[in-house]
């Protein structure tokens, strides 16, 4: 298995930006963003400096503690923003930020692509079982884990439906994850494991889980946090298993910024280097088609959402 992925200084996160750079330029030619204060930034280099996060450098320690301080501003903005019961109710209307009638259309879509991954015979061989199958002793018990989970509405709405039978939800409200046993229920709560925290902080086990989803979260990670958070859940998987990214992206420009909560929205090219940074690679059919299914269902005016199977690039 390849080697952890961590970014411990400033160099090392700009080597890694540059290669996202170069990635973007050499492919698509679109490197450029822009935030919601209608700052404009030829780079993510120059958006992450602008946030005091790449600034000095590697042997100034003063230098070092600003940027922590910067980062952790980053993402406390986030998080006060998410425990703030103003801004975001204990709701699914919350969870999904007003748009409530959307979540049974996406929990349709999302389960078409998870039964799209379980019929290639190569993915979620766990769940591959006849409901009416006597030989219990073979089955091996699935474990699935959402990030970001809030108050667990796609363990609720897709997880527990498929048959796993363990459930790990993370996320960094306690707040919104309080409010989680009494909506999941009482029925399948006892099999929820619930854990507080951010996911630039969350260490899972290795091969441990059958599915990890990752909807509409990864924009409150740095670029380099979030190749680290993946590699780790790569680590995490179990063979078969695969990790689903659902998340808005942008076309025009390789990144918006969103300058009230600590929240990116990238581009799919965007997204795609940050996969390759990760160890991580697009899941395949027999046939070499990739996993890559867009949501197409919700309105013009909602960004474009795709869903990504990824598993380990080994």
């Amino acid at each position: 298995p390849h080697s952890h992925i961590v970014f411990n200084s400033k160099q090392q996160r700009l080597d890694l930006l540059n290669r996202i750079e170069k990635f973007l330029t050499s492919k698509f030619s679109v490197s450029c963003g822009r935030d919601t204060n209608d700052n404009d930034y030829e780079s993510p280099i120059d958006f992450w400096t602008d946030r005091g996060l790449l600034n000095g450098d590697d042997d100034d320690t003063d230098a070092e503690k600003t940027r922590k301080k910067e980062l952790d501003g980053w993402y406390n903005k986030s998080y006060d923003y998410w425990q703030n019961q103003g801004n975001v109710p204990a709701t699914i209307d919350g969870m999904l930020g007003g748009f409530s009638h959307l979540s049974e259309r996406d929990l349709i879509a999302s389960n078409l692509f998870v039964q799209t991954l379980i019929k290639s015979n190569k993915y979620l061989m766990n769940l591959r079982r006849d409901p009416d199958d006597l030989d219990a002793c073979k089955h091996i018990e699935c474990r699935s884990c959402e990030c970001g989970a809030g108050i667990g509405r796609v363990t609720k709405g897709l997880m527990i439906p498929l048959g796993i039978e363990k459930f790990d939800l993370v996320e960094t409200s306690p707040r919104l994850l309080k409010y989680a046993p009494g909506y999941i229920g009482r029925d399948s709560v006892d099999k929820c494991t619930l854990i507080c925290q951010g996911l630039q902080d969350f260490h899972p086990d290795e091969n441990t889980y059958d599915v990890i989803w990752v909807q509409w979260v990864i924009g409150y990670l740095s670029d380099w946090d979030l190749v680290s958070f993946l590699n780790r859940m790569g680590r995490a998987l179990k063979k078969g298993g695969v990790i689903i990214l659902k998340d808005n992206t942008c076309s025009q420009m390789a990144f918006l910024a969103d300058c009230n909560d600590s929240d990116i929205t990238r581009s799919v090219q965007y997204l795609m280097a940050i996969v390759k940074e990760s160890k991580l690679r697009v899941a395949v059919n027999d046939r070499g088609d990739q996993f890559i299914k867009w949501q197409s269902d919700f309105p013009d005016d909602i960004w474009p959402v795709p869903m990504i199977a990824l598993e380990p690039d080994i």
